[in-house]
């Protein structure tokens, strides 16, 4: 046996301690990719033993598989040493990097060191077919170009979650930290794609009231950059699936048809690893029977979801700076673990998916419950039905919205959001409707102008 701790070796004193043993494999698999953690050894490298119970190694098991991802080669055994028995673990694996409990270690000695941002890129850069050079390839804006508010913002988050420690000073030093500006002050295109204040993304947004998508009741482009589709597209699809709601105790409580946790969770992979290129978009849509949502940037190596899900291989990343940028503000967890939050999320609530990969992009669609009011009708006259139900609804919002800017005519998106009951993105959408349609006009600044009713 060993006696003394190393980069590849660990003594435990039990296995009260497996959350740190755990982390310790994951460190020293990120630094050597093998590991081997001794429990019922002392720091000092003295043997005091562990009981072994019907369920010990069964338990170390357990801990292991689910709270290191990807899943590497393990080895669980018991060994008699100095007359008292120990338990070990080794461990083996190349698929780095690897996470603990959601958050990555290397090794420094015999300590174990949470990764910085400039640690953990390098790892996914080293990854092959990946976008990282394009990722740091110059942009001809600078930080006169960056949504500061925004950037405070994400600092302030990312501290928030511990994956970062940094007091914000100004926008050209945190952006240097972030590893998204050149030498000589130009952003490079992760950081124009992620802080960009000139709408560098584009996302394509549609409501379909019947399944054959031949005429739609809303569609939309909206430009901003990654942070900023992120929100829009999730407003837009809480703002438009359905609710069920029901009296807990004096509260009434609206649960919505599909879980907001696994719709943030696709949202957010198909910005972090969408294939960025002139022209393309991503894509959400709504109908009858699903939520849609596409991204122009397949699964590298067509690798299955449910292999990430399951921990057999460790994620495959286009846009490592972009990926790591959101997983230290918390919106990306141990990267590749976000399909099994989803997949487990529909599973408790009986919601059923698809998805594609293709070398059109990949699509994750969410199946939504079809309970026809009027079975015995035809397809055709019930999609006329639903859109004829839709058309009535824009028409009603659209006159009570032009009933209060008659009223009211400097009236604010807000004060029209709160009046209506609607949410600011919905009545923004209904406004630039109506003044493309020519019924609506704005007369001077958003800030001292007013509406004109045509």
């Amino acid at each position: 046996m060993e006696t003394r701790e190393s980069e590849t070796i660990e003594f435990k004193r039990s296995t009260a301690q497996l959350k740190e043993g755990v982390i310790s494999i994951c460190a020293m698999l990120n630094k050597h990719h093998v590991g081997k953690v001794y429990f019922g050894v002392k720091d000092d490298g003295s043997v005091c033993g562990h009981e072994i119970g019907k369920k010990t190694l069964s338990d170390i098991s357990h801990e292991m598989r689910n709270h290191l991802k990807p899943i590497p080669s393990l080895t669980i055994r018991t060994e008699v040493i100095r007359e008292k028995e120990v338990i070990i673990v080794e461990a083996a694996g190349d698929d780095t990097p690897y996470s603990a409990y959601g958050r990555y270690y290397t090794r420094v000695d015999d300590s174990d060191i949470l990764m910085d941002s400039g640690q953990l890129w390098k790892y996914f850069e080293a990854k092959s077919k990946t976008y990282s050079r394009w990722e740091e390839t110059p942009t001809r804006y600078t930080i006169d170009d960056v949504n500061e508010e925004l950037l405070i913002q994400y600092i302030r988050d990312a501290n928030d979650c511990g994956r970062l420690n940094y007091v914000y000073r100004n926008p050209a030093e945190a952006l240097r930290k972030l590893g998204l500006i050149t030498d000589d002050g130009h952003l490079n295109q992760a950081g124009h794609y992620l802080f960009g204040n000139n709408g560098p993304v584009l996302l394509k947004e549609a409501i379909y009231p019947t399944d054959n998508r031949t005429s739609f009741t809303d569609l939309k482009q909206f430009n901003g950059n990654i942070f900023e589709c992120i929100s829009e597209g999730m407003k837009y699809i809480q703002n438009n699936i359905h609710y069920h709601s029901e009296i807990v105790g004096s509260r009434r409580e609206e649960t919505p048809e599909i879980p907001v946790e696994a719709l943030r969770e696709i949202v957010i992979n198909s910005f972090a690893h969408c294939r960025y290129q002139e022209g393309d978009y991503n894509e959400i849509t709504i109908s009858r029977s699903n939520v849609r949502i596409y991204n122009p940037g397949g699964i590298i190596n067509d690798t299955d979801p449910k292999a990430f899900a399951s921990g057999k291989v460790g994620s495959k990343i286009r846009n490592p700076l972009i990926a790591t940028v959101l997983f230290k503000n918390g919106m990306i967890d141990a990267f590749g673990t976000g399909f099994d939050r989803t997949f487990r999320l529909c599973a408790q609530q009986g919601i059923g998916y698809e998805y594609q990969n293709d070398e059109y992009g990949f699509t994750f669609v969410f199946l939504r419950n079809r309970n026809d009011p009027q079975p015995g009708r035809s397809d055709d006259r019930m999609n006329d039905i639903i859109a004829a139900s839709q058309m009535r609804k824009f028409a009603e919002l659209e006159n009570k919205i032009l009933k209060l800017i008659n009223d009211n005519p400097t009236i604010t998106i807000s004060e029209l959001a709160k009046k209506t009951g609607k949410s600011e993105p919905t009545v923004y959408r209904y406004i630039e409707r109506m003044v493309s349609m020519g019924k609506l006009k704005r007369v001077g600044s958003r800030k001292s102008g007013y509406w004109n009713i045509r």
